[in-house]
């Protein structure tokens, strides 16, 4: 069954918003549905593969297709390939998107990577693959953006957590490291940037549609095993994962005027995972 997805209407106009991750999966959503909703986009992703990912990860030709299909919505989409693990294009990133686009108003820190295996087994550039990606990623692109964040009062920071940042799932130990710990910064963030009226919340998917999930043709026997483990994915089609979109009306929502009291806080879109 594929669940029909909401129609829900949000004016961005006027706003710059970063999507890091943003050539396919999440973050590709994510950049189309901030332009559908009127807001001018940075679509960020690595555009290349990473040795250690067993994957392959989102190109520079998807990357400018998502900025043409932005575009197409009528509005400005300036797509930067740019490894958020390092702070220096991260801060190079930013200062382009405000001297083509004039400010960022909306952090959207999808950028993620995945792999499997037990500790005696995952490499120590594994880890710091996957904490770099997800946890420095998330610093680099905060540090970046805050300071003019912090000059006009306002601000929105979300980052894309998982089930994983509250639950383990088998041989996976430095992803639900990482995803723990984002949770952990969105919480500290939030407290630290409220004075300057700067919101930090953190979306926290369950099974999503994706090409991560290609991981699964790397390690065939690991998704067996954890949905053994934890359950279905989604109580309400236990045979369905969630699509992006999805996701996407909850980052809309949480980056919106409609959610300026809400900080702080991890917001489960997950179709009952947690609960199974």
């Amino acid at each position: 069954m594929t669940r029909e997805i909401k129609d829900v209407s949000y004016d961005y106009s006027g706003r710059v918003v970063l999507v890091t991750g943003a050539a396919r999966g999440q973050g590709r959503a994510h950049a189309l549905g901030f332009a559908a909703a009127g807001a001018d986009v940075v679509a960020c992703d690595i555009g290349a593969d990473l040795a250690e990912i067993p994957y392959g990860l989102g190109t520079e030709e998807e990357l400018t297709g998502v900025a043409a299909a932005a575009e197409e919505l009528g509005v400005r989409c300036l797509p930067i390939v740019c490894d958020v693990r390092f702070p220096e294009a991260v801060e190079a990133m930013v200062g382009r998107a405000i001297d083509e686009l004039g400010k960022v108003d909306v952090l959207i820190h999808n950028a993620g990577v995945n792999s499997a295996g037990e500790i005696d087994e995952l490499t120590p550039e594994a880890w710091r693959t996957i904490l770099d990606t997800m946890i420095g990623g998330a610093v680099n692109c905060s540090r970046a953006v805050v300071p003019g964040m912090k000059e006009r009062g306002r601000g929105k920071i979300v980052f894309t957590g998982s089930v994983e940042s509250f639950i383990a799932l088998s041989k996976n130990a430095h992803y639900a490291t990482a995803k723990h710990g984002l949770l952990g910064l969105t919480r500290a963030l939030a407290i630290d940037l409220a004075p300057h009226g700067i919101n930090v919340n953190i979306v926290c998917p369950g099974g999503i549609d994706t090409p991560m999930l290609q991981i699964t043709e790397a390690y065939p026997d690991w998704m067996d095993e954890t949905a053994a483990l934890t359950g279905a994915w989604n109580l309400f089609d236990r045979e369905a994962l969630i699509e992006p979109e999805e996701i996407t009306n909850a980052m809309l929502w949480l980056a919106s005027d409609a959610a300026d009291l809400v900080t702080g806080t991890s917001l489960v879109v997950d179709g009952g995972f947690l609960l199974a």
